[in-house]
């Protein structure tokens, strides 16, 4: 059965149950005396209570479609609607004697109906859904409860009674299907295969698809011998998120054309096959992203605030001694004092050399705060020249505006980029083709003519 038309079944099924549960308390109440008030109400409402426990319950299983699991499941329905319509209906006439609407025994009623179908299933979330939607259905049926009494009283009171419970049913029917469908967080729908159509929402940790009669949804029929009683399973993480693992199988299963050999998570819309069966997974609800664990604040004094990609933030080192009074000099050029003078060579003796300015003072260097790091390691110090610096290189000219004129070509000398070619004499003319040879008594007929004229 559709998810769609359940709602519908249910509060069809649940108006009909609360008619036949009216109908066998109305031939019961022949039995009771007429004073005992009380015992006419817990009769009638544990009947209809019953009747409506045990049509919901059978509804709710309808996707499997075996009389077997639909009778087991009609057991614990019938026996939690009659103890919530004896426990609803005496609580009901109770506040109705005093004065205040009945309306909480009929959801008394309404919750214990609801229970039924996920305690049987052991699912927390169907006896979630099933709480909310026999309490406001209860609600509801109780409240009309009275106006529709008022709206069809008659003499014997049987009209009233019967109309009043019919609407209770399909209230509490109505609500608990809606509930079901309106909550779900995902389901399967089959596609093509055995009973094309069928609609089954996943409520509990495991579910399990295969040929087996006791699954929730079995692929029964020739077509599916070949299948194992448990084909595969579809797991809910704690997450929210659901995966897919086939139970050793033989003919295997399929996701999304692709062949299931581990456990693979489900999206919305993936296609499952098995054997000869199609059967799609919808999810409403996304399972939540696992959380990120919190990134450090990043320094100030980290490259471009440890966002730059690929760049490992620098750490501050302590900084560097000052240097000695030696290594101040010999940085700045100047030769410390200490240092060993050459023997000059043999020969005549130089010259003294010119007076020269007093050495600077060896005087450490004041503490200041280290330079900020950057990205590029710093320039590595020039090495100590002795002497007066070189003249620095001249600087080029700056461009100018009007292009400068192309070079004059030299003579024998080709331009950069050029090619040389070898000028090659024309061909000579063909000779002409020798004139035909004529034999030695030839006469020319037009000279012996012009001959013979003269």
């Amino acid at each position: 059965m559709s998810l769609r038309r359940l709602i519908y079944y249910s509060a069809l099924v649940g108006g009909w149950a609360a008619f036949c549960g009216w109908l066998l308390s109305e031939m019961l109440r022949a039995d009771v005396k007429p004073g005992a008030q009380n015992l006419l109400v817990a009769l009638t409402a544990g009947i209809t209570g019953a009747a409506i426990g045990l049509g919901l319950n059978v509804v709710a299983g309808m996707c499997n479609g075996q009389w077997r699991q639909l009778l087991r499941r009609g057991v614990p329905g019938l026996a939690g609607g009659g103890i919530g319509g004896i426990a609803g209906g005496l609580i009901g006439n109770l506040l109705y004697q005093h004065g205040l609407p009945r309306a909480v025994g009929w959801m008394i009623l309404g919750l214990a109906v609801g229970v039924v179908e996920g305690l049987y299933e052991k699912s927390p979330r169907k006896i979630r859904n099933g709480l909310l939607g026999g309490g406001l259905g209860g609600l509801l049926g109780g409240l009309l409860f009275d106006p529709v009494v008022r709206w069809t009283a008659t003499d014997s009171g049987m009209t009233s009674r019967a109309a009043s419970l019919v609407v209770l049913g399909m209230s509490i029917g109505g609500a608990i299907g809606l509930a079901q469908v309106v909550l779900k967080e995902a389901w399967l729908t089959v596609l093509d295969g055995y009973r094309t159509g069928r609609q089954l929402s996943l409520t509990q940790p495991v579910t399990v698809l295969g040929r087996s009669d006791n699954l929730p949804m079995p692929f029964l029929g020739p077509m599916n011998r070949d299948l194992e009683p448990e084909h595969l399973r579809i797991v809910r993480r704690p997450g929210g998120s659901y995966v897919l693992e086939d139970n050793h199988s033989r003919l295997g299963t399929r996701l999304n054309n692709q062949p299931v050999t581990d456990t693979v998570p489900l999206g919305d819309g993936d296609v499952i096959r098995l054997g000869r069966n199609l059967v799609r997974f919808n999810q409403r609800r996304r399972p939540r992203p696992q959380e990120a664990p919190p990134q450090p604040a990043a320094r100030w004094s980290e490259p471009l605030g440890g966002l730059a990609a690929g760049l490992r933030p620098r750490q501050e080192s302590p900084a560097p001694p000052p240097p000695a009074g030696g290594d101040l000099q010999r940085l700045q050029g100047a030769r410390p004092e200490t240092a060993p003078q050459r023997s000059p060579p043999a020969g005549p003796p130089l010259p003294p050399p010119p007076p020269s300015s007093p050495p600077p003072s060896s005087a450490p260097l004041s503490s200041a705060p280290p330079p900020p790091l950057s990205l590029f390691p710093p320039p590595a110090p020039s090495p100590a020249v002795a002497g007066p610096l070189p003249p620095p290189a001249p600087l080029p000219a700056p461009p100018s505006a009007v292009p400068p004129p192309p070079p004059k070509p030299v003579p024998g000398v080709l331009p950069s980029g050029a090619r040389a070619w070898t000028l090659r004499p024309p061909p000579p003319p063909p000779a002409p083709p020798p004139a035909p040879s004529r034999p030695a008594n030839f006469v020319d007929p037009q000279k012996a003519e012009t001959k013979k004229d003269s």
